[in-house]
């Protein structure tokens, strides 16, 4: 065991010297062209979250089989090659590591030793993919993210790692899976970023990230790199930054992230979401950043305070990510991806693409969609309206647009389609294809120069998309049968026919005054208070006193008066009054208030003609 150990420890030391003297510019293939190995088979992760250019890269390679080598591949444009070889290490036996340990549903291989060094002191800021290779024809990759250490005059694309975390099931458990059913019930709570990743050990990189970053360093633009760690450490890291980019699927977001990028809009950097479900999930950081916590149920957290982890919508603290975003996550589905419609063609992203109204692009629309809402900032636009068929129901695909007070423009394509269309390995519809790189280079080069708002400025359109509902008809306490509360007071109606109409009496919840035996009464309960005669024709009240302005005897000896098509009434309405007695509340001259008998003209009811 001892002879072992010491061979493994001085293959490490020799790897770490000649990584570090390949040339940058020497060439190979970064892609996958052997078999993908099992991940207990064949697989590795890096140590830490992300690193700056000169840290020590260290990765932790398990594998059954003799030997393994790694190739490291820089992932970039690079002419259309989309990766560069900048070290390698050649094969050397493999180390069988130990067994991950799973403690409370969290899965860590930390116990793992490190077989692999590499100096990055050269290496650029960005992306990298060690490709794993073992004697056996298996192949896996382990993704690597390098920060920039300035991110001033640049366009900085953030990977999302927490989400990378969140989504792994590597050992039997994500936040959206656990063992021994693979069940949401057993899921984990905290998820560690000391595990290889699942699918081919690249995973959400790979399919929500690599394509955009391939392309967007192609338009010859400063870009700069940072992960989901540096933004939650705060904003001023970011200081000169013309952009924050969040690329494919950035779900998983730290109250503190959220505050930060808050921060950076309204300091005047546009905020780019080239995805959906953005800034969804509150999480929580352990202090290395290589654990993400989210129960996404705020009640199953202990805390109990603004980070509890549910999504940012939610109470007890809701604060909808709309209001950052523009739109936000509707649903989602496996189904086929579905055409992006376009609102407005004439919007200042789709310069260049032929689009007019209504044009249709084929499967950009999917698996999840972000719709505007009332939540959306005031003047949001939507330049693309589009549905797509999600799990349980009919969804929204928003393409939103909106300028901050600070000028800084706020994108969201509101689909993953744009990133799924330049994923490696993925066939898209060529003129898909050409429309999201047109949309892209023209979004990212004017965003590159300073705060959008200041040249790219849209008419709030979201009543045009969504226009408001008919106001509800305003309750009618006289005709609608039923008990109403209506300012506070309460009312109740019932209604019969009468001739060709109907006729509603309707009380009041009051207190009313009785004289009993000398003495006044007060009582709580229901007292009359009108009779309404529903609409009908004026012609079939003719001859009726109810219905013509004039006073009258009738023939029990009261006096009435009725009024027609005035202010009290209203156009078409007659209201009668009758002469009558009631007790009344009077003040005397001495300031003191009594009861008393009082005779005067009391409101009895109303005819509503049509």
């Amino acid at each position: 065991m001892r002879i072992q150990t010491l061979f493994v420890a001085v293959f490490v030391a020799l790897t770490t010297i000649f990584a570090s003297a390949q040339p940058a510019s020497a060439e190979s293939t970064w892609r996958i062209t052997g078999r993908l190995g099992d991940w207990q088979v064949l697989s590795g992760y890096a140590v830490g979250e992300s690193l700056l250019p000169g840290d020590e890269l260290r990765l932790k390679v398990h594998g059954t089989g003799a030997t393994v080598s790694v190739e490291m591949f820089r992932m970039g444009h690079y002419d259309g090659a989309g990766g560069q070889l900048v070290a390698t290490a050649p094969a050397q036996p493999a180390v069988k590591q130990p067994a991950c340990v799973t403690r409370d549903k969290t899965v860590d291989c930390s116990g793992w030793s490190v077989t692999h060094r590499f100096d990055t002191t050269s290496w650029q800021p960005g992306a990298y993919l060690a490709k794993l290779s073992d004697n056996g024809g298996n192949q896996r990759y382990v993704s690597v993210f390098l920060r920039s250490p300035s991110h001033s005059g640049a366009v900085t694309v953030m990977f999302a790692t927490s989400t990378h975390a969140a989504y792994n099931s590597i050992g039997g458990y994500s936040l959206y899976v656990g063992l021994p059913d693979g069940s949401a019930l057993n899921r984990a709570y905290t998820v560690n970023m000391n595990r290889p990743n699942r699918g081919n050990g690249a995973d959400k990189f790979y399919r929500y990230e690599l394509g955009l970053v391939q392309y967007l360093e192609s338009l010859g633009v400063p870009i700069s790199y940072t992960t989901n760690s540096e933004l939650h450490r705060g904003a001023d890291s970011f200081r000169g930054s013309r952009t924050l980019v969040m690329l494919g699927h950035d779900e998983y977001w730290s109250v503190e992230m959220r505050r930060n990028a808050e921060i950076l809009r309204d300091r005047g950097t546009n905020l780019l979401f080239l995805g959906s479900n953005a800034a969804y999930y509150r999480t929580r950081f352990n202090a290395d950043f290589t654990e993400v916590t989210s129960y996404k149920l705020s009640h199953l957290d202990p805390v109990q305070d603004r980070t509890s982890t549910g999504t940012f919508r939610a109470e007890p603290y809701p604060n909808p990510e709309a209001r950052l975003i523009g739109s936000q996550y509707d649903c989602d589905g496996a189904n086929p991806q579905t055409d992006l419609v376009i609102t407005n063609p004439s919007f200042w992203a789709f310069k260049g693409t032929g689009a007019t109204a209504g044009s249709r692009y084929p499967q950009l629309i999917g698996h999840e969609v972000d719709k505007a809402g009332p939540d959306s900032p005031q003047g949001v636009h939507i330049a693309a309206h589009s549905t797509f068929d999600c799990t349980t129901r009919k969804g929204i695909s928003d393409l939103t647009y909106y300028v901050a007070p600070s000028k800084a423009g706020v994108l969201n394509l509101g689909t993953m389609g744009f990133a799924f269309a330049l994923t490696p390995g993925i066939a898209y519809d060529a003129r898909s294809v050409a429309f999201v790189k047109q949309v892209l280079a023209t979004v990212v080069t004017e965003a590159a120069k300073g705060p959008l708002g200041t040249t790219h400025t849209e008419r709030g359109n979201f009543l045009d998309v969504y226009p408001a509902p008919p106001a509800p008809k305003p309750l009618d306490i006289y005709t609608a049968p039923g008990e109403h509360l209506v300012n506070g007071r309460r009312w109740r109606t019932a209604c019969e026919p009468y001739s060709r109409t109907e006729r509603c009496r309707t009380e009041i919840w009051a207190t009313t005054v009785a004289q009993v035996g000398g003495r006044f009464v007060q009582t709580n309960g229901w007292a009359f208070n009108n009779l309404t005669y529903k609409t009908s024709p004026r012609a079939m009240w003719k001859g009726n006193p109810l219905a013509a302005t004039g006073s009258w005897t009738a023939v029990d000896g009261r006096k009435w008066r009725t009024e027609c098509d005035t202010p009290a009434t209203g156009r078409n309405g007659c209201r009668s009054y009758i002469e009558s007695d009631a007790i009344a509340l009077v003040t005397k001259a001495d300031g003191s208030k009594v009861y008393e008998w009082t005779r005067d003209w009391r409101f009895n009811n109303m005819v509503r003609f049509s």
